[in-house]
């Protein structure tokens, strides 16, 4: 990854990314929205070719894009980067242990995060999942205190993920300290404007909501020590200057980082992670951005296998890398849509398949299969985002973490 160039991107105002509700006199607020991998994709072409001076044409669609991430900036300028709470973590509320079938008084409900596994239901039990799908769930569901779903932190350090998908337990307080609750929304009313009288127009008001990445102050009147900021990654080297990122043209700062010092490890292969791969002979891939599939949730390149209905298939194109899906979770869909430039009109709504979503996959007879030929292809799956179209893929969407997973025998 020597030849990526790494910035981030320090908001100046409350940035504004349209959900796609639609908007008017009687919509009401449109809710702040996380940017698409597209809205960074189109900012970094724009920022090149006015650099380059060169117009717009389609080679610039070329142009590869990663992110964004969200990064905590600590006073020291040290980047903490963040990613989406995975899918097959639970926040649930335990009760105190029962001793002598009685609760403990002076014990209060904790909140635990509770990992969701693949794994086969008890004989009494069934589903109606596609032949060789696994569903996705804890069997303490089944123990006498199973709790209760509770909120926690919706963006997780990404190091913490990392432990997660290895298969690490993570404790709360750590997601607490350097996790992100949620992102806070800036609310702004506005009015419209009647031409002929260039005054507002009365009873017409409407209100645009937007991310506010700004220190924000703490219950006891102090403010925080470290802001929010935006990391890309792009072949193309940019420099240092203002940028207006997301609608309404509010401001923000692009710097780029020091290719040692930028927190990219997230675009670097884990040759201890390859190794466990081949070993347990399957992988997990956690979404870091929205990707979009042919088929909803399931990638282009599953189809169903006549002998026994499971769905596998290649991923990378020429190559005997072959994968058998065995189960998926997620955080549901969102919608991409936006503002076609070159045919001026705009573009179709998309469901993609949401960040932090998670599927995992069986290596299709590993035994038989060559580590040094599967090296090479397996690095790939940590730069190569997973959507199905090549645009797509080169606007960013579907970037993964990869991480070993052994399947459960059947």
């Amino acid at each position: 990854m020597s030849d990526l160039f790494h910035y981030q991107l320090e908001a100046l105002a409350p940035l504004v990314f349209r959900s796609g509700k639609p908007f008017g006199v009687n919509a009401g607020a449109d809710g702040a929205a996380f940017p698409l991998p597209s809205s960074l994709a189109g900012l970094l072409r724009s920022l090149w070719a006015e650099q380059q001076g060169q117009a717009f044409s389609p080679e610039l669609d070329q142009i590869t894009s990663y992110g964004p991430l969200l990064a905590w900036r600590e006073q020291d300028n040290t980047l903490i980067p963040l990613a989406p709470a995975p899918a097959d973590a639970q926040y649930v509320t335990v009760q105190p242990d029962k001793q002598n079938g009685q609760t403990n008084a002076q014990q209060t409900p904790k909140v635990i995060i509770r990992r969701r596994c693949p794994q086969p239901l008890p004989n009494t039990m069934g589903c109606d999942l596609a032949a060789g799908l696994l569903p996705v769930w804890s069997s303490e569901d089944l123990e006498q205190n199973p709790g209760k779903p509770a909120p926690g932190p919706q963006y997780w350090p990404l190091a913490e993920l990392v432990r997660w998908s290895q298969g690490e337990n993570i404790c709360l307080d750590a997601l607490n300290a350097n996790g992100l609750i949620t992102l806070t929304d800036s609310v702004r009313t506005h009015v419209a404007i009647a031409p002929e009288s260039q005054a507002a127009a009365d009873g017409q008001l409407f209100q645009t909501a937007g991310l506010d990445l700004a220190p924000q102050r703490h219950a006891d009147g102090g403010w925080a020590t470290r802001e929010l900021v935006w990391l890309a990654s792009t072949p193309k080297q940019l420099a240092s200057r203002l940028a207006t990122f997301g609608g309404e043209r509010r401001l923000s700062r692009l710097h780029p980082l020091d290719a040692h010092a930028a927190p990219a490890h997230w675009l670097r292969p884990c040759e201890d992670q390859i190794a466990n791969i081949l070993a347990q002979g399957g992988l997990r891939l956690t979404l870091l951005t929205p990707a979009l599939f042919a088929n909803g949730h399931l990638p282009g390149w599953l189809s169903v296998n006549p002998a026994d209905g499971s769905l596998s298939g290649q991923p990378l194109d020429g190559s005997n890398l072959r994968l058998t899906l065995r189960a998926v979770a997620s955080h549901g869909w969102q919608a991409v849509s936006g503002w076609d430039l070159a045919k001026q009109k705009p573009r179709a709504a998309r469901k993609a398949l949401k960040a932090g979503a998670v599927l995992w996959f069986a290596l299709d007879n590993p035994d038989q299969l060559s580590a040094e030929a599967l090296r090479p292809l397996l690095r790939q799956l940590w730069t190569r985002p997973l959507s199905d179209h090549s645009q797509d893929q080169y606007d960013g969407f579907g970037l993964a973490l990869p991480a070993a997973w052994t399947p459960p025998s059947a």
